[in-house]
C-alpha cells in the first residue's frame, strides 16, 4: 500500500503576509504609483480591505474559492475605477510580492526530504486564490523536488474543510489511506477526519490540542512510529 502524507502549506511548511498585507505593499510597488496618486491608492487599499474581508466570510461559509481577479476587480469597482490594465498590474505586483515574502520555516526542508527518502508520497494541499501562489513559493523556496501533487482551492473552486478536497487528495496520491499534516484545527484536524483521514495538529501559533505537537520533526516522529 502506497505510504501517503497530506501536508498544509501556509502556516506549517511556509509562512508570511496575508494577502491583504502584500496588496498594500503592492500599492506602493513602482508599475502601481506610476499609475495612481496617493489618495487613489489609499482609497484603493481600503476597497481592497473590505472586499477582501468580505469574500472571506462568503469563502469560510460556502466553502468555495474566489479568484484574485474578481477580488482586484470589485476592489477598483468600489473606488471608482474602471482600469482593466491596472487591474492585471495590481495581480501582477502582489502575485510577484505574495511569492517573494513567503519563507520556509526551519524544519520543512528536514520534514519533507525525510518522507521522500522513507518512500511516501507526498502531496501539498492548500488553501489559496490562485495556483500558482502554492506552486511558485514551494519552487522558489527548494520544497517542489519533494512533494508529488499539489492540490488547491484554486484548481478544485472547493476550500477545505470541504470533504471532497481531501477526498481528491487522496485520488491524486493514488492512495487509500494518509495522514494529514497541519497548523488549523478546522483545515488540517476536522476536516481531514470528518472523511476518515487521521490528523496531526502542528501548533506554530494560537490553538494548542492535547495531542498537538509543537514542529513537523514531532510529527514526523509520529508518522515513523505509525501505522496510519
Amino acid at each position: 500500500m502506497q505510504k501517503c502524507v497530506l501536508v498544509d502549506l501556509g502556516g506549517t511548511l511556509i509562512h508570511g503576509p496575508s494577502i491583504r498585507d502584500v496588496f498594500g505593499k503592492a500599492l506602493q510597488s513602482d508599475e502601481i504609483m506610476s499609475k495612481l496618486d496617493g489618495y487613489s491608492r489609499t482609497r484603493l487599499n481600503s476597497s481592497f480591505g473590505k472586499v477582501y474581508e468580505g469574500l472571506k466570510a462568503i469563502k469560510r461559509s460556502l466553502l468555495i474559492e474566489v479568484g484574485l481577479d474578481t477580488t482586484i476587480e470589485l476592489a477598483l469597482r468600489e473606488s471608482s475605477i474602471a482600469d482593466r490594465r491596472l487591474a492585471k498590474d495590481l495581480k501582477s505586483a502582489l502575485l510577484r510580492l505574495y511569492v517573494e515574502e513567503r519563507k520556509a520555516y526551519d524544519d520543512a526542508h528536514f520534514f519533507l526530504e525525510k518522507l521522500k527518502d522513507l518512500g511516501f508520497v507526498v502531496v501539498v494541499v492548500s488553501n489559496v486564490p490562485e495556483h500558482c501562489m502554492a506552486l511558485e513559493p514551494l519552487e522558489r523556496l527548494g520544497l517542489s523536488k519533494y512533494v508529488d501533487e499539489v492540490v488547491t482551492s484554486a484548481q478544485l473552486g472547493l476550500r477545505k474543510p470541504h470533504p471532497l478536497v481531501y477526498l481528491k487528495a487522496l485520488d491524486r496520491a493514488r492512495a487509500s489511506r494518509a495522514v494529514f499534516v497541519g497548523d488549523s484545527v478546522e483545515n488540517d484536524v476536522l476536516g481531514p477526519l470528518s472523511v476518515g483521514i487521521p490528523a496531526i495538529h502542528v501548533a506554530r501559533s494560537g490553538v494548542v490540542l492535547k495531542r498537538s505537537v509543537s514542529s513537523l520533526s514531532d510529527a514526523l516522529d509520529i508518522i515513523l512510529a505509525g501505522p496510519f
